[in-house]
């Protein structure tokens, strides 16, 4: 069930909130809570919930019993996530198959739940308190989060449990910030997505000049910032309908003047993971220059092969991990920070992420160098989508990269949050619904 499908805002979502109008103690939320995201999971993908109920024993039986060795319980811990995501290279290789019940399937929000199992495990703060395997199956399972994060920690997650009424601001700061997520969704995002599915949808083998490939790029560049923030925003805003305090996931990343500062500010929830998981374990920056380079290599190519085994993504990751360490080689604070480059850069490195094929990507790119609009076949058809509504969105990227200070008290006004939410619900009812493009990963 999609957060922005009609059957979630007008009838889920309005029926799970009818437990704010009790002042219920925090097991009888936490069984609520529980039985409500494991309907909600099991509506779309049916018994593959045995898997959120695999991770919340094993997580319990590690805790108590200590059955596992550190590096084999991880491993329990992947197997899912290696089987319906990376088995069918195994199974190319051998030049076999992938079986019907792995390629026909995939649990969605499976990465997402599987790195907040590992990171709850070795969370310090989760030892200070013990929870029941229930408790556990809850934290997993929390559907506003649960399908593309963000990753949160076991104590966000105990505050919010016991939160037991919920006052007026959190709830008109959760309305506000749905409403935020949907109009991003339905209005920048679902608009640029007519230009990038032209492309993706298409057997069409395209020929691109500068103009059109500028166009699909920056396209894509602005539709991913839009859709995965909008689901981000509209998955903060439920928590906050619960008394949840949910994490932030982005900061305007598109305003970095460094790789460095992009990733700080770019899904910022994994990005700790990763570098509290794996860089700083490996070393971090306190080693030397060559092992420093070694772990942010690792690290990125980790990222990468988490999106997905593909040569796309790997190429993703190499991309940004060259751009890394350039910018450490050249001393980006001095030779190297400049938005400009950066927001260049990083949206050429996003082509890899969403072109079919690594030639495809090599033909994307080079043509940007291309200046032979006679032959460009994608430009006429893309053109055609350049009415008034893409025109006012194309507005609002730009506006989106100037670094314009907006004062807080602005959000509390319930005015604008009633207009937000008006007009959001407007453009639910009257747009098609598409799926978030982080739910494949």
């Amino acid at each position: 069930m999609l957060l922005t499908s009609n059957s979630f805002l007008f009838l889920f979502l309005p029926f799970s909130l009818l437990i704010n109008l009790f002042n219920v103690n925090k097991t009888i939320k936490t069984f609520y809570l529980g039985v409500l995201s494991a309907y909600f999971y099991f509506i779309d993908n049916g018994y593959l919930i045995v898997i959120l109920f695999f991770l919340s024993v094993l997580l319990k039986l590690q805790i108590e019993k200590k059955i596992f060795n550190i590096p084999l319980f991880v491993a329990l811990l992947l197997t899912p996530l290696i089987i319906f995501k990376y088995s069918f290279v195994i199974f190319n290789f051998m030049n076999l198959d992938t079986p019907a019940l792995i390629f026909q399937n995939f649990p969605i929000g499976l990465s997402f739940f599987t790195f907040q199992s590992i990171a709850y495990y070795f969370d310090k703060r989760r030892e200070e308190n013990y929870e029941s395997g229930f408790e556990i199956f809850t934290f997993l399972t929390f559907f506003p989060q649960l399908l593309a994060g963000p990753i949160v920690d076991i104590n966000t997650f105990r505050n919010g449990l016991n939160t037991q009424v919920v006052n007026i601001k959190s709830l008109q700061k959760g309305l506000y910030r749905i409403s935020l997520g949907l109009i991003k969704k339905f209005l920048i995002a679902d608009t640029l997505a007519q230009i990038t599915s032209i492309y993706i949808n298409s057997n069409y083998d395209f020929t691109f000049s500068f103009a059109s490939s500028a166009i699909l790029v920056l396209s894509y560049t602005f539709q991913i910032y839009f859709d995965f923030s909008a689901y981000c925003d509209i998955a903060i805003g439920i928590g906050l309908l619960f008394g949840f305090n949910l994490p932030e996931n982005f900061n305007r990343p598109y305003l970095s003047k460094s790789f460095r500062e992009f990733w700080r500010r770019w899904h910022m929830t994994l990005s700790n993971f990763f570098k509290v998981y794996v860089y700083i374990p490996l070393g971090g920056n306190r080693v030397s220059k060559y092992k420093n380079f070694r772990n942010l290599w690792i690290t990125f190519f980790l990222t990468a092969l988490w999106h997905g085994a593909t040569v796309n993504f790997l190429l993703w990751g190499f991309l940004h991990g060259l751009f890394l360490t350039t910018e450490k080689l050249l001393n980006y604070k001095k030779l190297f920070s400049n938005r400009i480059l950066t927001f260049i850069l990083i949206s050429v490195s996003w082509v890899p992420f969403f072109s079919k094929s690594s030639q495809d990507t090599i033909d994307i790119i080079s043509s940007i160098f291309t200046y032979d609009l006679v032959n460009d076949d994608f430009l006429p058809i893309a053109v055609q989508y350049f009415n008034l509504k893409f025109l006012i969105v194309v507005f609002i990227c730009i506006a989106s990269l100037l670094n314009i200070k907006v004062s807080k008290k602005l959000f509390e006004n319930r005015f604008l949050t009633i207009s937000m939410f008006i007009f959001s619900i407007v453009l639910v009812i009257v747009s098609s619904v598409d799926p978030f493009i982080y739910f494949r990963f």
